[in-house]
């Protein structure tokens, strides 16, 4: 008897009747190996004990590791364009081709599984890469500014925003209460440090 027939016998994939093998299960009969993966005699003399059952791998249960690009929608109407969304678009294209093609093979115990996983993980590389020509390309362009370039700027105008409100009490203390400027630049500069200051820095949305 095959591995071919006994699956189709038992319903099982033929990777998991060849891990089953493996362990000793007799292949002369569907009775034997039936009454095997049931119970498997032992050396102890105190009867029959269920055979080790060999768990799937996660690969198996789920598939292989996909980009989260690969939940997103194809847009046909821009795969054929000879542009770099283009190639990006086609690409998402041959990594869920080559995905199905994987889980097809894992789940089948097909014994070039191995070999299609390994080429949609170069698939899954590929549309990474893409993406990151899309987005490279988008911010040469000036349609598309990254979040250090924000980051920095951001950074500039609180830091000018703070050193105005630092220097504020002193400049204006005299002009504020000409009879008493030392009074009004401490109350000054206590609002900058307990409500001016102290909101910037909580408002800051790039602070850990």
């Amino acid at each position: 008897m095959t591995q071919t027939e006994y699956a189709k016998h038992s319903g099982l994939s033929q990777g998991y009747i060849s891990a089953l093998v493996k362990q000793g299960m007799p292949m002369h009969s569907p009775e034997a190996a039936d009454a095997w993966r049931g119970t498997s005699k032992g050396g102890n003399g105190r009867g029959p004990k269920k055979a080790p059952t060999p768990q799937p791998t996660a690969v198996e249960q789920e598939g292989p590791y996909r980009p989260p690009d690969s939940a997103q929608p194809v847009d046909t109407s821009v795969a054929a364009e000879d542009t770099a969304q283009g190639a990006y678009e086609r690409q998402k294209q041959i990594e869920r081709a080559s995905y199905d093609l994987a889980v097809k093979a894992l789940r089948g115990g097909q014994l070039d599984s191995g070999r299609l996983v390994s080429v949609h993980a170069q698939a899954a590389k590929n549309l990474v890469a893409c993406r990151q020509d899309v987005l490279d390309l988008a911010e040469r362009e000036k349609r598309l500014v990254s979040g250090d370039w924000v980051r920095k700027v951001m950074q500039d105008h609180d830091g000018s925003v703070a050193s105005l409100l630092k220097s504020m009490p002193k400049q204006l203390a005299g002009r504020i209460a000409p009879h008493d400027p030392e009074h009004a630049e401490r109350e000054l500069n206590r609002w900058v440090q307990e409500v001016a200051l102290k909101t910037l820095h909580n408002t800051d949305p790039w602070k850990a």
